[in-house]
């Protein structure tokens, strides 16, 4: 069993660098992005950010910089919307796949106090710990970012 959880947590790491590659290569993620990129970190974004208020600063402009914080994020996201903008940019059929299945048939059950809850259908979200997750959340608001950058 616990093979099997090494290999399960392995293979989701190999699928989110895969997926990252993808959205990077396809177009699913804005330049506003700046995590689970390569070659973009949080240096980056800072010397981005200080660069662009002192050139408006120079050329007499006003800077702004809007910050998001997005209350339950990963329990938020309605998964077609998040599959929708995938299937249309030639991501290989297998990842997309893989992915919908992910995401689909998951269960959640409670233990309190030695009582086992009955199991509920988790209808959206994506499950928070998993390598995965990063790079799906940031696909799904990759069209927000569009609107205010």
């Amino acid at each position: 069993m616990l093979l099997l959880s090494c290999m399960a947590k392995v293979s989701y790491k190999v699928v989110a660098e895969l997926l990252s590659g993808e959205a990077g290569r396809r177009g699913l993620l804005n330049n506003g992005h700046f995590r689970r990129r390569r070659v973009r970190s949080a240096i980056d974004a800072a010397a981005i950010m200080v660069g662009s208020a002192y050139a408006a600063w120079k050329g007499g402009h006003i800077a702004g910089v809007l910050l998001m914080d997005i209350k339950a994020a990963f329990l938020s996201v309605a998964n077609g919307r998040l599959v929708h903008p995938i299937n249309g940019r030639q991501i290989h059929g297998d990842l997309i796949r893989w992915m919908e299945s992910f995401l689909s048939e998951r269960t959640v059950e409670m233990i309190f106090h030695g009582n086992t809850m009955n199991r509920h259908l988790v209808e959206g979200g994506v499950p928070q710990g998993s390598p995965v997750s990063p790079i799906l959340f940031a696909i799904y608001t990759s069209g927000l970012l569009k609107w205010v950058g």
